[in-house]
């Protein structure tokens, strides 16, 4: 579905920025073609990335991308959300785009690496799969039970993304010791789906909590 609005040219250029420190680290960026940025990777898999908003088309606050690799399954498609990778819950990074002037709101507590290195592992996932088709990204990672993916699902709504275990461990009090999640935390880190200390959530482990929940990540727009 296409956007009902586009980021101005001032838009596009701040996450330029973003885009070009992606293409440092993976081959194959073709640049930035209107409002799109495109990868071409191995395999003839095409990768497209956009901005979109989920309060307001003033504030551009995740990046969306799709991939032409169906082998990938649920990974050809990943949403990078600014908040998620925000350092205060309570202002949340995005770019303001107001009648074609555009600057970043709250970028000091962006960690914008972050961002830029998930978006990079999800493009070499995606150029493996392409090189080597016996390699399936699903099935290289667990199915999570119902108490894990309510984990996962409280880290991302009520713990800004973070996978705190002793925050987890208050919350799911009797449901969940300290040592099982101290496991389960080396365990996801180990396969990539926590990000190193301090642990977030990937977008590999909230797109196998929401396709394993019969949802999916939203990339289609705002419906």
């Amino acid at each position: 579905m296409a956007p009902l609005f586009y980021p101005s040219f001032q838009a596009l250029r701040l996450a330029d920025v973003i885009f070009e420190e992606i293409a440092r680290r993976v081959p194959g960026y073709v640049g930035r073609l209107g409002a799109a940025w495109y990868w071409r990777l191995a395999g003839g898999t095409l990768v497209t990335f956009w901005l979109d908003y989920t309060v307001t088309e003033e504030r551009w606050d995740v990046i969306r991308a799709q991939a032409s690799n169906g082998r990938a399954g649920v990974f050809n498609r990943a949403d990078f959300p600014f908040a998620a990778y925000g350092t205060l819950l309570t202002s949340p990074p995005y770019i303001h785009d107001l009648q074609g002037l555009a600057e970043w709101s709250n970028r000091l507590y962006f960690n914008m690496g972050h961002l830029i290195a998930e978006a990079a592992q999800w493009l070499q996932m995606l150029q493996a799969s392409a090189i080597a088709p016996q390699v399936s990204p699903p099935a290289s990672f667990p199915t999570l039970s119902p108490l894990e993916r309510e984990l996962v699902r409280y880290a991302l709504e009520h713990l800004d993304g973070r996978f705190d275990l002793v925050r987890l461990r208050e919350a799911f009090r009797g449901q969940v010791s300290m040592g099982r999640l101290q496991r389960l935390a080396q365990e996801w880190e180990s396969l990539g789906l926590l990000t190193p200390r301090p642990r977030r959530v990937t977008y590999a482990l909230r797109a196998l909590m929401e396709a394993e929940n019969g949802t999916r990540v939203n990339t289609d727009g705002h419906g």
